[in-house]
């Protein structure tokens, strides 16, 4: 077996929830040393969402619970940041000054330290106080008013694409950070916000709107820039459809055996089947009536159309692809079952990511952790004693 390509780098990870927590476990399932620093209790990760983040975003993290409200616990961390090179927080701006664990400080006893800050909004500007949670940047950014149908309220996205994606922009920003200090033994200090994040992903819209004055209009299932594009119903179940270009649309009729839609006068271009996009569906529609879902897509399918299956969660969790692919694995969580649970995306042909452990249990860790950065058996047994330091 490899080397995990980053089994030499240690983070401590005193992040909750769902954003911060996903750039830790990035790093983790490569192979980082990831220790997960909990308060008194367990943090927010080990209710939030039924349970079902521990899963996903601690696994492959070791845990560590220390009061970090107390001078000794404070001085715990610090001890831990003199060997480590990233640490990752979530706490909102101004409340790591206040447990002495700020970067100033940190930096202070480790100058090759990355240090990197998840927040809601940022640690400047005028909205740096507010709360800050995945919805309210969707609704902030604009993201939220292009999504959903066009006669009713706007939607929230229903995946936490905002907490995952600030996850994924902060892991790929603490790599750089780390090749710097490694090369100049400097490190630095990295924010991530929820709002720069969903403001990167609305960025296109916003050139438009730019360069013409514009406001996208929600659009639901289907996408206003060409036709057909959304669900349609069939025989048995609906199915999606997406052809954005004049080829992938005659594949369609020459697939339904409905060629004379390709000459017909209201979808003869583009900009023909998006003006008439109403009456496109209807067509539609009532052509697939004749078909079984899954007959209709092999027909699109093996002409070439980009279409699929508009498949339930329950249908999606159990997938024979993602399954088979390793994107979804059956892993052990806290309480010793079974679960389903992502894998890491993305595939390395020779230093792949890899789930080695479930979640930990909380302070499962906290003396093995201890040991390892140098505590003896007497300051351990002292620590655990006042309860600055829980174990499992």
């Amino acid at each position: 077996m490899r080397e995990k390509p980053l089994a030499d780098i240690t983070v401590l990870d005193l992040s909750q929830a769902v954003a911060a927590p996903c750039a830790g476990v990035l790093l983790a399932d490569f192979g980082a040393n990831v220790i997960s620093i909990e308060p008194p209790g367990g943090g927010s990760e080990r209710e939030y969402g039924g349970g079902s983040t521990m899963p996903n975003f601690g696994r492959n993290k070791r845990s560590i619970v220390v009061d970090l409200k107390t001078d000794d616990g404070t001085d715990v961390l610090h001890r831990l940041v003199e060997d480590a090179d990233v640490l990752i927080h979530n706490n909102r701006p101004g409340k790591m000054t206040d447990l002495g664990c700020d970067y100033e400080t940190l930096s202070a006893v480790n100058p090759q330290l990355v240090y990197c800050s998840v927040t809601g909004y940022g640690e400047d500007g005028p909205y740096r106080d507010r709360p800050g949670f995945d919805p309210l940047a969707q609704a902030m950014s604009g993201l939220m008013w292009t999504t959903g149908e066009p006669d009713r309220k706007p939607s929230r996205i229903g995946a936490s694409t905002i907490d995952i994606g600030t996850g994924i922009y902060a892991a790929f920003a603490i790599w750089p950070a780390l090749r710097h200090a490694r090369a100049t033994g400097e490190g630095q200090k990295i924010e991530a916000s929820l709002f720069d994040t969903a403001a990167a992903f609305m960025g296109h819209w916003y050139t438009l709107y730019d360069k013409t004055g514009e406001q996208p209009q929600r659009q639901g299932h289907s996408w206003e820039l060409y036709a057909p594009s959304g669900v349609f119903e069939t025989g048995t179940d609906p199915i999606y459809l997406s052809t954005p270009f004049q080829h992938l649309w005659e594949r369609v009729a020459e697939a339904v055996d409905r060629p004379e839609w390709i000459d017909d006068p209201r979808f003869e271009t583009g900009d023909d089947r998006a003006e008439n996009r109403a009456e496109l569906a209807a067509e539609l529609e009532s052509e697939f009536a004749d078909y079984e879902r899954d007959e209709l897509l092999d027909l699109l399918i093996e002409a070439g159309v980009p279409a699929s299956e508009l498949k339930t969660v329950a249908e999606a969790a159990r997938d024979e692809h993602l399954h088979e692919r390793g994107t979804l694995q059956e892993i052990e969580d806290v309480d010793g079952s079974e679960v389903t649970a992502t894998a890491t995306p993305v595939s390395l042909s020779e230093t792949p990511g890899r789930i080695e452990r479930g979640p930990p249990s909380l302070g499962e860790h906290s003396r093995d952790v201890l040991a390892e950065f140098g505590f003896d058996d007497d300051a351990i047994e002292r620590l655990v004693g006042d309860e600055i330091v829980h174990d499992g």
